[in-house]
């Protein structure tokens, strides 16, 4: 009986290492196949979350600088074209006044505000009115003015002829009003000399 005790005990020590065992077994192939696995893409989860907002806050910033820079870009062409605008309006008051001192008789006075307001009309890129003024000139103040009167024009407008024209070719960049600034150059180069006293 001794030895069937002994066996008995035997077998429930085995019996019960081998329940320990497989438990033990379970709960590591548990560990390592479903809580490892859970942690590790946790973990890697808050990783990419991590680097994702980063990557948004980048693009947002991006996206940020790229609007004000579109906006400056779509100010300053708003600016300049307001600029332009602006030197038309003036160059438009010039051409009034000189249309009246040119009723008046005034020929020298009403070709330097003509002159003047060329150059605005250029700047401001409102190539109807330049040429309009440029026939007005040609047809109706450079056939009554000669070579001295014009350069007491050009002394009046602070400028030389010559310093007239290369100013209006360094505005003129698309070079739309080119022919009507040759046809005045070439009007006023055949201009009659002052008379003799």
């Amino acid at each position: 009986m001794i030895e069937v005790n002994l066996l008995e005990q035997v077998e429930g020590f085995y019996a019960s290492a081998w329940d320990k065992l497989l438990l033990s077994g379970v709960l590591v192939f548990v560990v390592l196949v479903v809580v490892f696995p859970i942690l590790f893409y946790a973990l890697n989860f808050k990783l990419i979350m991590a680097k994702l907002k980063e990557r948004i806050n980048v693009i947002k910033v991006e996206l940020i600088a790229d609007i004000r820079n579109e906006n400056r870009d779509e100010l300053t062409m708003v600016k300049q074209d307001f600029q332009n605008k602006a030197k038309a309006l003036k160059s438009m008051s010039m051409h009034i006044e000189g249309k009246s001192l040119l009723v008046d008789g005034k020929i020298e006075l009403a070709t330097a505000n003509f002159l003047e307001a060329l150059k605005g009309y250029l700047q401001g890129k409102d190539f109807v009115n330049f040429r309009l003024l440029c026939n007005l000139l040609i047809d109706r103040c450079l056939p009554q003015l000669n070579k001295a009167q014009l350069i007491q024009v050009f002394k009046r407008i602070d400028t030389t002829e010559e310093g007239y024209f290369s100013e209006l070719k360094k505005i003129d960049t698309t070079e739309y009003a080119r022919s009507e600034i040759i046809e005045l150059r070439l009007q006023m180069e055949i201009a009659e000399p002052a008379p003799l006293l």
